[in-house]
């Protein structure tokens, strides 16, 4: 989503793209950050679904977000925990990590928001620039489906929400190599009556593994492992792939 559609879902974040996700990717990336050691860094980390697990559990990892609204609802669940995690505002093309980064986490199908090649060839410049010589890029992403276009809205969930009701629709279009989803979310109280209405608006781009793998390899990463579904026995239908993306090193040759 863009900052503006995201700082619009932080407070029912939870609720909506936080129960979307079927796979414990959060106990895969704590196990392989604690594996790896070292200083991890989360981008897009939003309100912490992954970041304040991973956190608690003792890593050093820090996280970026574009969303201001996001990060305000991130600090706010960590006072709760007792947790101060160092976040700040950045971009998938433009972040700073004070700190080498030995693992880069950007999980949760981030990469589609980066929907032109130029895009994607800064987000893996600004990856390898953070990483440590031996450090890996982690990226997770939706496998494309087919996709038909259509111009009603459709009911996505109702779900509880702090006793209310969240219902979300949404209709899709597609434009080009992407996707234009709005969103359109209805607020209830315990009693049913309607509390407020909105909508958001996102254009995101579904990479297929061989575009970002191709794209990785221009920038010298290579690929060193690959899971689907976040284990090691996925279905036979998998919902995503997770690559792990090692910078190559550089040997120096003596004439």
């Amino acid at each position: 989503m863009s900052r503006e559609s995201y700082d619009q879902i932080a407070a029912v974040y939870a609720t909506d793209m936080g129960q979307s996700m079927a796979c414990d990717d959060v106990g895969y990336y704590r196990q392989l950050c604690h594996e790896r050691g070292g200083h991890s860094l989360e981008l897009g980390c939003g309100t912490g679904r992954i970041l304040l697990p991973l956190l608690n559990s003792g890593l050093d990892i820090s996280g970026i977000d574009q969303s201001p609204g996001m990060l305000m609802e991130l600090r706010r669940l960590a006072a709760e925990l007792q947790l101060n995690p160092d976040v700040g505002l950045g971009s998938l093309t433009d972040f700073y990590s004070a700190k080498p980064c030995k693992t880069i986490l950007a999980p949760y199908s981030v990469v589609t928001y980066l929907t032109q090649p130029a895009m994607l060839d800064a987000f893996f410049t600004r990856a390898g620039a953070a990483l440590t010589s031996d450090g890996m890029l982690v990226i997770d992403t939706f496998i494309p489906r087919e996709l038909t276009s259509f111009s009603e809205f459709r009911l996505d969930y109702r779900r509880p929400h702090e006793g209310g009701t969240l219902q979300r629709e949404k209709r899709i279009q597609k434009i080009d190599h992407c996707n234009r989803i709005e969103r359109r979310y209805t607020l209830l109280d315990q009693a049913g009556q309607l509390q407020r209405t909105w909508m958001t608006e996102d254009l995101i781009r579904p990479w297929t593994e061989a575009e970002l793998l191709n794209a990785a390899r221009e920038h010298d990463f290579m690929l060193v492992e690959k899971v689907f579904d976040f284990s090691a026995a996925p279905s036979s239908n998998p919902q995503f792939v997770v690559l792990h993306l090692q910078k190559q090193k550089t040997e120096l040759i003596s004439e």
